[in-house]
């Protein structure tokens, strides 16, 4: 076998595994955040937008009304959570008040 045919065949692998590692992602793009969900202090409505430091600013009326939320799959309702300050640990530490089970960050939006 020639120099450049062992050599094509030495990289070969590595190209299908760059190729393949950066264009079969699952998630969403590394560089751009999961958006969380947020209740409007002003009008109750309920808003997805991008992670940042509550009280959050709300895309709608620029003024900064937004509190974190999470859902309980069990009782399909959101609830307001206190701020990262008050409770410095994960999300998953969050119980329904109702149901004692933890709560999640992603379900559907009420209408």
């Amino acid at each position: 076998m020639s120099l450049s045919k062992s050599v094509a065949a030495m990289l070969l692998p590595l190209a299908l595994t760059v190729l393949f590692a950066t264009g079969c992602s699952n998630g969403p793009p590394a560089d751009k955040p999961v958006d969380v969900v947020y209740r409007c202090s002003e009008t109750g409505n309920y808003v997805s937008a991008p992670p940042q430091p509550v009280p959050a600013v709300n895309p709608h009326t620029g003024r900064a009304t937004l509190q974190r939320a999470l859902y309980c799959p069990q009782c399909q309702h959101w609830y307001v959570v206190p701020p990262p300050n008050v409770h410095n640990g994960p999300v998953a530490g969050y119980l329904c008040p109702q149901h004692k089970l933890a709560m999640q960050e992603q379900g559907p939006l009420p209408e």
